[in-house]
């Protein structure tokens, strides 16, 4: 359950923006908002697949 916890979180404070992390490193890199979510949102799509699949096999076993 952590796990899974954990795993939705980091996924989810990579597109969140409230982040300050996110939201400064935009900023400072002078991208926008609509570019960066452009170019992350096949990572996150890999990212929960691999997550899930991961998950999966550690809730069989």
């Amino acid at each position: 359950m952590v796990t899974a916890y954990q795993s939705a979180s980091g996924l989810v404070n990579l597109v969140t923006p409230t982040s300050a992390v996110v939201i400064g490193g935009l900023a400072i890199g002078r991208v926008p908002y609509d570019r960066w979510i452009a170019f992350v949102w096949p990572l996150l799509l890999i990212l929960t697949i691999f997550i899930s699949a991961v998950l999966s096999i550690a809730a069989i076993l």
